[in-house]
């Protein structure tokens, strides 16, 4: 045992630093004492090895899954393929795993994930889940992106997200890490949540400067609809997209001020010939930059060049018809005359997201520095909450 000295004004981690650290290469699944779910991967340690050397490789290999919760075995030798997922955050230490059951999962009981889903949702089946480490606020508050998912799913916007659950991982009862356990943004994750056969679902994501990539299902169709785009096609675009679900997605990702969105980290999809439908995933990037900015900078496609976002292009269209406009900005109203995206509600999101894993940050900070101290994780979530409520401050001041 040892003790980690940091020198605060902060009364409450002097309260915390009172208590002694242990040592994480003593931690185990058998000793750790935590009121969060324990994932422990068994697995041939070579063959992790040179999966978690090798990231940027697809690389599988074969894992048998235990999870606990306060000691009692929820989950017990439960075959899954694994794979190291990410694309920047692949570089920290504590690397996001990817998870697919041989069989689907039987999750009535909750004891893989156990989350409040939105009525339109099901999280009874699972055939594939993350672990993730956070993405790019792995270094900083850990709790970003699934805080702010947290706040439009209790505002039960009408939006595909993704679910989250904080986890303590082990591998070969080593301590790997706290993590994101999280269902899936793709077609896998679509499919269980809406209870359909995967093969009924056409997915497209936008990359990086808004490459559009086809993922699953019928390519012509995202072929006709990002050319409708193009051709400014209000028609076309009308039918083809779920507009209640549009709106509220161009109103959360842009009133959060997301940076790493529209021209990057889009997923559309449509189940059979149904229209397209988007989803929130990956917030991890917002407030990192333009906290003071006008909402509508964030979907304009002047803010960046429309080749590069097609999403940006999409709303400009419809919001030069009387119609759309009229619905979209009373339903903007709607939801900020209702406090639902009030940074009072996110403050008690992030305060019960920090406070679970507090306990176990000084054993996360030991194995991988991330963050560096336990005083700077705690000034990176007061951060988390301050760039919240001077976003909304500035919005509100815009709006008026």
């Amino acid at each position: 045992m040892f003790y980690l000295g940091i020198t605060t004004g902060c009364s409450f981690l002097d309260e915390e630093l009172k208590h002694p650290v242990t040592d994480v290469l003593s931690l185990n699944t058998e000793n750790i004492d935590t009121k969060l779910k324990v994932i422990h991967l068994k697995v041939d340690q070579k063959e992790f090895d040179n999966m978690y050397s090798n990231f940027y490789e697809d690389i599988e290999i074969n894992a048998v899954l235990d999870v606990y919760k306060n000691k009692n075995l929820l989950i017990e030798n439960e075959n899954v393929e694994i794979e190291i997922k990410g694309v920047t955050s692949v570089g920290y230490s504590l690397k996001s795993i990817g998870l697919k059951f041989e069989n689907t999962y039987n999750n009535t009981s909750g004891n893989l994930i156990a989350a409040n889903a939105l009525p339109w949702h099901s999280l009874q089946k699972i055939k594939a889940f993350r672990l993730r480490n956070s993405g790019s606020d792995v270094s900083e508050s850990m709790i970003k992106d699934m805080s702010l998912t947290q706040l439009a799913i209790q505002a039960e916007l009408d939006l595909d997200l993704t679910y989250a659950e904080q986890v303590v991982v082990f591998v070969n009862d080593v301590f790997y890490g706290l993590m994101n356990l999280r269902t899936e943004a793709n077609t896998n994750g679509i499919a269980k949540k809406y209870q359909v056969d995967k093969d009924r679902i056409t997915l497209a994501k936008i990359v990086a400067q808004g490459k559009v990539e086809h993922k699953d299902g019928d390519e012509q169709r995202i072929h006709q609809f990002f050319t409708a785009i193009a051709n400014e096609d209000f028609g076309y675009l009308y039918e083809a997209v779920d507009m209640n679900n549009f709106m509220d997605y161009m109103i959360f990702e842009s009133y959060i001020g997301n940076e790493d969105w529209p021209k990057n980290n889009v997923r559309l999809y449509a189940i059979d010939e149904g229209p397209f439908r988007f989803i929130l995933y990956d917030l991890d990037f917002v407030h990192t930059i333009g906290i003071k900015a006008p909402w509508k900078d964030f979907i304009d496609a002047n803010f960046y060049p429309s080749a590069a976002n097609p999403i940006g292009a999409l709303f400009n269209i419809f919001y030069a018809h009387e119609d759309f406009k009229s619905k979209f900005d009373k339903r903007y109203n709607e939801l900020l005359d209702a406090n639902l995206l009030s940074s009072e509600r996110f403050d008690e999101i992030v305060k019960d997201n920090s406070n679970r894993i507090m306990s176990l940050m000084p054993v996360q900070i030991q194995k991988h520095q991330l963050p560096e101290t336990l005083f700077e994780w705690n000034l990176q979530v007061d951060q988390l909450r301050e760039n919240f409520r001077i976003r909304e401050k500035y919005l509100d001041n815009f709006m008026e």
